[in-house]
């Protein structure tokens, strides 16, 4: 079997990355195309690139953000169209973001946008079935046609290494976008609550709520929060990552916590670091509360401070539920088990 995987993006996505792997080590054979070139240029590229191999693949396989290029791809080819969406462009616009209402003229784009990129793909790969739900009752698309697919992590770059040492404090890890969704405030004002119990906080992350991170921790005078606010290396970020001793998660009230689940979670789960959340539907699909991760209240930031106070002073059950999710992760989501899925379904 060969895929013609096609997107508009500079890179290669990482939740892309880990299919694209996945399907060549399922035996799948790859020719990938992606440019992000100027206006309606890159269109005009693909489709170049498609005629020149047309016929000579079985499978067309749009990238995750491209919503827009799957009609596109549908007028150019004949052949089965799995798109990898993740998730919808209204919801990350809209929704998540706030850039814009349901009925003004960006709100009606994103969702004409998705209504056709969901209705125009064979099979789409969404990130839980929650998601599958919403993008089914929102978009009017027939479920059959949506597919849960969990994201995982790269396990190329986010493996767990024995030889990397734990920082003397105990460090709790927020990494990740500063979207409203992600509740990188509940975080800071827990750092403030347990200044005084040896523990530290380390930051990795930028984006929309930057500003008000830099007010926070100025305001509360935060002393023990190291905060890294540049693209790392993977290798530099992985060794940073694994040095603290819990991660965390989403932390907010917000409705679309209810359907995604964080890329930190798997990579989170893949190095064996123990994950508090806040508790949602999406993210207790995958893990199972008080056997592979922990959760707290959404947008609680004493309840937050509690339970890291918890986890701190129980080292072996932390252990424990690192190791569990560990292994979960390892026999279940891993880049070849993920892409073995849809490739069930094709072959039906």
């Amino acid at each position: 079997m060969k895929f013609f995987y096609i997107n508009l993006t500079k890179e290669i996505p990482p939740r892309d990355k880990i299919y694209l792997d996945g399907f060549r080590k399922n035996g799948v054979e790859i020719e990938e195309y992606i440019d992000n070139s100027e206006a309606l240029k890159k269109f005009w590229r693909i489709f170049k690139k498609h005629h020149a191999i047309a016929g000579n693949y079985d499978l067309m396989l749009v990238g995750y953000t491209a919503h827009i290029l799957v009609p596109f791809a549908r007028l150019i080819s004949r052949k089965k169209l799995i798109f990898n969406a993740l998730g919808s462009l209204y919801e990350g616009i809209i929704v998540s973001r706030g850039q814009g209402s349901p009925f003004s003229l960006r709100g009606i784009y994103c969702w004409l946008v998705d209504f056709l990129a969901f209705h125009c793909a064979s099979l789409s790969l969404v990130e839980s079935n929650e998601q599958k739900k919403y993008i089914a009752r929102k978009f009017f698309v027939n479920e059959k046609k949506l597919l849960r697919a969990w994201t995982g992590a790269d396990d190329n770059a986010f493996f767990y290494d024995s030889a990397i040492k734990k920082l003397s404090t105990f460090t709790v890890l927020f990494r990740g976008g500063f979207l409203p969704e992600s509740g990188i405030e509940y975080a800071l004002e827990a750092a403030k609550i347990l200044e005084n119990e040896d523990i530290n906080f380390r930051i990795i992350g930028w984006g929309m709520l930057e500003r008000k991170v830099e007010e926070m921790i100025k305001k509360l005078e935060l002393k023990n929060v190291e905060w890294i606010r540049k693209k790392l290396p993977l290798e530099e970020l992985r060794v940073k990552m694994q040095e603290c001793h819990l991660s965390l998660g989403q932390l907010s009230d917000h409705e679309r916590l209810g359907r995604t689940i964080p890329h930190k979670a798997f990579e989170s789960i893949a190095m064996k670091l123990p994950y508090l959340t806040a508790r949602n539907k999406a993210v207790l699909e995958l893990l199972t509360e008080k056997e592979m991760c922990f959760c707290g209240n959404p947008a609680d930031a004493q309840d937050l401070a509690k339970k890291i106070l918890e986890i701190k002073n129980n080292q072996s059950l932390a252990d424990k539920i690192a190791e569990n999710a560990y292994w979960f992760f390892n026999k279940s989501l891993t880049p070849k088990f993920l892409a073995s899925e849809p490739l069930k379904i094709l072959s039906k």
